[in-house]
């Protein structure tokens, strides 16, 4: 059987730094300032890990690192890329069905650290989540979590799409779909809902670069899909990776900055920092 690999993000850069996306390199310091007051050596928790990325970062900065997802063979082979430093401590478990089942063979372990990176949207519950994540803080412990903004294009297509999926019966891997679409305010209820506090808060990936990939991607990937489907060959996707490149995206970038205060709200995603009340 075939490993899909289908959130790589093995050649970006960690998301404790920031994300190469939408043609920007995008840079931030949110998790890189509270990371400093984890305890060095300290137990990290990675949930939801995908493509291990943000895993192999925090083993190479010496933490004792666990790594949680859904598929053992996707988790295997993704470590598989990585040059892991001599005596790391990391350890990989696999959920089959759901992440919470994961959690429950960690039961009475406590983390320094739990990453959440782009995770809490695949999830039908995020509330019933970080509870169960915060039983596993120690008592100075932070959870780093990353989610989309719910009120930007792509998630309003991820929306659609969904709905579209499910009304036609059409398969969906596991995982995969975005089953929430919250605004930045939202999330923070749904996160203080669950004996949290946001320590920080900050809104990454502009307006204009986000929704100007949204307006070219979506239908580009679409019509790209159609036309494979009746036999014409094509490389939509790489029409977009070329477009969104260069000066193009870097204009667009500038202009995200300027009008930060303006659009701010409608940035694609959301960084937080979280403890135990």
């Amino acid at each position: 059987m075939d490993i899909v690999h289908t959130f790589d993000r093995t050649a970006d850069v960690s998301k404790l730094e920031g994300c190469n996306t939408r043609g920007v390199e995008y840079r931030w310091s949110i998790f890189e300032r509270e990371l400093a007051t984890v305890p060095a050596g300290g137990r990290v928790l990675d949930f939801g890990a995908g493509s291990l990325r943000e895993s192999f970062d925090l083993a190479t900065r010496g933490f004792d690192v666990t790594s949680l997802d859904i598929d053992a063979a996707v988790l295997a082979s993704y470590s598989s890329r990585y040059d892991w430093p001599d005596a790391t401590k990391h350890r990989l478990i696999a959920a089959p069905d759901n992440l919470f089942d994961g959690l429950r063979d960690l039961e009475g372990e406590k983390f320094d650290l739990i990453t959440a990176f782009d995770v809490l949207e695949h999830l039908d519950d995020p509330a019933t989540a970080l509870g169960a994540l915060c039983r596993h803080l120690t008592p100075t412990g932070k959870l780093f979590i990353t989610v989309p903004n719910g009120r930007t294009l792509f998630e309003l297509a991820f929306r659609v799409d969904l709905m579209i999926a499910r009304a036609t019966g059409r398969y969906m891997r596991p995982g995969e779909p975005h089953l929430q679409r919250n605004s930045p305010a939202k999330w923070r209820k749904i996160i203080e809902s669950a004996n949290l506090c946001v320590v920080a808060h900050e809104l990454a990936i502009g307006f204009f670069a986000n929704t100007f990939n949204a307006l070219v991607q979506l239908p580009t990937l679409i019509g790209g899909r159609i036309l494979r489907k009746v036999g014409v060959p094509n490389d939509a996707a790489g029409f977009c990776d070329r477009l969104f490149s260069g000066r193009r995206m870097a204009a667009l970038d500038r202009i995200d900055q300027a009008t930060a205060p303006i659009f701010r709200g409608l940035y694609g995603w959301n960084l937080f920092v979280v403890k135990a009340k």
